[in-house]
């Protein structure tokens, strides 16, 4: 009460408010926020599932009231907090602001359980959902206080873990995490193994889209919500979405931020990486939101698309097209007797995949010429280079791709011989989602040839700083442009009439390198963990196919992954996740680069025929 009383006491500057005052309010929110999020994970992987009873008795189990009493505590908290940043600053926090209405809509829920003036089918998972956002709100103010006291403490520590091994353990703690709770009953209808969890969450999380098991009958609601939301992490990173946190609440990034930021997304400049990460949240969310409404418009009422929280599973679908994950709720992937011939579910499919493949910092651009010609701001006359790469490459590839799928599956025996437009539209389905993973039909039936074109486009996958996979279409193309430089003897590498910077055609040719030896190392790795398997008469061209599509994170497959065994799986799980921080960044984790040295020897020349 003194703490309380002391933050409420005369109007004072912004200026001499201590942190010892704003913590008074701050540290008893941290604790409610935190102790709602655990009873709240509590509820829904155990009590509510274990129990089997009617939601009106879930509300009145002493867990439950345990959580209401938190959460309704939490919610005065922030009240006050709420009323004396207004009374302080002369204006609201939209962080605040947010977390209040939240605990209130949360108190009104469970209220209307716990008294039944409100009760419904969905009212108990929602008031699950709702503590699970309070205790959100508790880590970022956790995070926010430890940002404080490295910038304005005594001692300033700084990180000496790159962004990439940053990037990569929060991954793998996000994958340890999610695979513990799927493990719990509430999660699965049926019990599953370790390895087939982590493999999930492994997958989910990196963006890939192969699976073990079904998803859609395996998994209850919340372990459903765990698997979109590893989606949702992955493909915008973790560090993204915090720091787009922190800058919502009015903090600003500090130099080493920009900097990991720009280090992950490949950006020169740190001064566009606020408007970045805004743009990145912005577009996502827009996109999502835009293609979870057409799937809706298009699902409500068809025959043989279940009914049941329609609305989750068009955000479901959404949030996997765009993010490029080519996980699905349907058993049989997009090749479901439902979709398979609903040509219009399938044209957002492909949009919402393309979308996410372009690059974020292409949006980027394209918006702000967008804004200066609406406010009539004189854009410059040339457009970057990268995003007329991009745009170019991601035409050529659409284009050639598609052709090439075509011509093959013509020639090649395929399970649709008898339909030239299925095959045009299925090759231009597989072409735009290279690397995403949903498959209209079996790509096991098709010929050798076929399959091993489409490993090529898997390898070239889509494009930097975008939810795609592979090596990335633009730097495949920089060193196809590089060797044709090389034959034709020319000094520089010319592109839109610029020179590409000599780092930047090495980093391409090293990363394009280092890929293929990774995959043809891990496919001999797969080789001796399944013996079996690589002794069959396709094994070694099986086994190369699912090592390409877990690295270039794509998700087709010749053959069911739940066959492998767990070593494998395991083994698959890392070639995931390594493919989702990249190649070249994977390699800086273990590689410290050297300084330039001023030193240079003298040249000489060795015989290469």
């Amino acid at each position: 009460m003194y703490a309380i009383m002391s933050v409420l006491s005369p109007i004072t500057p912004m200026s001499a408010i201590t942190i010892n005052q704003r913590r008074s309010l701050e540290l008893p929110e941290i604790i409610t926020g935190l102790l709602a999020m655990v009873i709240a994970l509590w509820e829904a992987c155990f009590a509510g599932f274990l129990t089997g009873e009617t939601e009106k008795e879930l509300f009145r189990e002493s867990s439950h009231l345990m959580l209401c009493g938190v959460v309704w505590v939490n919610t005065l908290i922030v009240f006050i907090h709420f009323c004396t940043e207004l009374v302080r600053r002369q204006r609201f926090s939209k962080f605040l602001l947010i977390q209040l209405l939240t605990g209130v809509v949360a108190s009104f829920i469970f209220s209307g359980g716990i008294f039944t003036f409100m009760l419904s089918e969905r009212t108990y998972q929602l008031s699950i959902l709702l503590s699970f956002f309070l205790g959100g709100y508790a880590v970022i103010t956790i995070s926010a206080m430890v940002r404080e006291r490295k910038r304005y403490g005594k001692k300033i520590t700084h990180s000496r873990w790159s962004p990439a091994v940053i990037f990569f353990s929060t991954m793998l703690t996000i994958v340890l995490l999610s695979t513990l709770v799927l493990l719990t009953p509430g999660s699965t209808r049926v019990p599953i193994s370790f390895s087939d969890a982590f493999f999930t969450c492994a997958s989910a999380i990196s963006i890939t889209g192969l699976t073990t098991i079904d998803i859609s009958n395996t998994f209850t609601p919340l372990g459903k919500l765990v698997i979109l939301a590893n989606i949702q992490v992955g493909a915008l990173g973790v560090m993204t979405f915090s720091y787009f946190v922190l800058l919502m609440v009015g903090k600003r990034l500090a130099l080493r931020e920009r900097l990991a930021i720009s280090e992950l997304l490949d950006q020169q400049g740190v001064n566009i990486i606020p408007l970045l990460i805004k743009a990145v949240i912005f577009i996502t969310f827009t996109v999502e939101i835009i293609g979870a409404a057409l799937l809706y418009l298009l699902w409500d009422g068809a025959p043989g698309v279940p009914q049941d929280m329609l609305p989750f599973r068009c955000c479901f679908h959404a949030i996997s097209a765009f993010c490029n994950a080519g996980i699905t709720l349907f058993s049989n992937n997009m090749a479901e007797a439902a979709v398979v011939q609903d040509k219009a579910v399938q044209t957002v499919m492909m949009l919402l995949t393309l979308a996410g493949t372009l690059g974020f910092p292409v949006y980027l651009e394209l918006m702000t010429r967008l804004r200066n010609r609406l406010m009539r701001k004189r854009n410059p006359v040339r457009i970057s280079t990268n995003t007329w790469l991009v745009l170019r490459v991601t035409i050529m590839v659409m284009f050639f791709g598609s052709l090439g799928l075509f011509v093959l599956s013509l020639v090649e025996p395929s399970p649709h011989a008898d339909s030239t437009v299925f095959n045009l539209w299925e090759s231009l389905w597989n072409t735009i989602g290279r690397s995403a993973g949903f498959n209209l039909s079996d790509i096991s039936s098709y010929g050798p040839v076929y399959q091993t074109f489409l490993c090529l486009l898997m390898f070239v996958g889509g494009n930097p700083a975008g939810t795609g996979g592979g090596v990335y279409a633009p730097l495949f193309a920089l060193c196809v442009m590089e060797v044709w430089r090389v034959l034709r003897g020319q000094h520089d590498l010319e592109l839109h009439k610029r020179r590409i910077a000599r780092t930047t055609v090495e980093r391409a040719m090293a990363t394009v390198v280092l890929s293929v030896i990774w995959i043809v190392g891990s496919t001999m790795v797969l080789m001796l963990l399944e013996p079996g398997i690589a002794r069959t008469g396709n094994g070694l061209f099986n086994l190369l196919f699912i090592e390409v599509s877990a690295f270039t994170t794509t998700g087709y497959s010749l053959f069911n992954p739940g066959e492998l065994s767990d070593f494998a799986k395991y083994f698959l799980c890392l070639n995931m996740l390594f493919g989702r921080v990249g190649m070249f960044t994977f390699m800086l984790i273990f590689i410290k680069q050297k300084e330039p040295s001023p030193i240079r020897y003298p040249e000489t020349r060795l015989p290469l025929s």
